[in-house]
């Protein structure tokens, strides 16, 4: 099917999640791994933003990975943006709304997305459990924040039409001085009715406007000097006695 040269362009990032934003771990996987292809496929580079695709156009399943790099002197700078649940519309590409609606611990979440699409597509919903994983070595290592799919922890509603298969990451690593690298990558299956050419846009973009933004909002000035005391991270809001060697 032929693009329409003129597409609206705050469709491209409908199919986010934030998060916002990734493939999960192999014993999260979904079973049908028919759907994907066995290698990515870089389908953009522009802005140091990569994205890479793994899936064939018809497949039910689509997947797409984003990866950036920048530099970020108060590494809880990123832990104080995904603590703000208020602020994920303005960085994850196409969300309108994020809530935590329970926890078992600050690393262990559940999450609600809702995404607004423009008549004639349904709305969109996501209910995820977060997982917050450290590597060993406190700062000189990463994080990943793993997203799996918990549909069954909040009732359907008819506004929207939910995710019927969402696996994701975004992960943090640090390296050298203050430069970190983000990786955004996400497995989905959109339910509804979506056409092949537009999610195929929607999955190409989304993670490019999500990593984009996210670099910017981090470095905002009311970001800078938080603490939370779950994560061993370096940044001046770190009390000294907890700083690490």
């Amino acid at each position: 099917m032929k693009i329409p040269a003129n597409l609206p362009y705050r469709l491209l990032g409908v199919v986010l999640l934030w998060l916002l934003i990734g493939a999960a771990r192999a014993d999260n996987l979904p079973a049908a791994m028919e759907d994907l292809d066995d290698t990515w496929r870089l389908v953009s580079d522009r802005n140091d933003i990569q994205v890479y695709m793994r899936h064939r156009d018809d497949s039910r399943l689509k997947t797409f990975r984003g990866v950036t790099r920048m530099t970020l002197r108060d590494q809880y700078a990123l832990a104080a943006v995904l603590e703000d649940y208020a602020s994920y519309p303005r960085w994850l590409h196409f969300v309108d709304g994020a809530e935590e609606f329970d926890r078992d611990s600050p690393l262990r979440r559940y999450l609600r997305f809702t995404t607004h699409l423009p008549w004639p597509l349904a709305n969109r919903e996501a209910v995820l459990q977060a997982d917050v994983v450290q590597t060993p070595g406190g700062p000189e290592g990463g994080i990943t924040i793993y997203l799996s799919n918990r549909p069954e922890l909040l009732p359907p509603t008819d506004r929207y039409v939910r995710f019927p298969e969402m696996q994701g990451l975004i992960s943090v690593e640090f390296l050298d001085g203050d430069e970190v690298e983000l990786t955004y990558q996400l497995i989905l299956d959109a339910g509804g009715y979506i056409p092949t050419w537009l999610s195929n846009i929607l999955l190409r973009d989304a993670p490019y406007f999500t990593l984009d933004r996210l670099r910017r909002i981090v470095l905002r000035p009311e970001y800078q000097g938080q603490y939370y005391p779950y994560l061993d991270l370096r940044g001046p809001g770190r009390p000294a006695i907890s700083a690490p060697e």
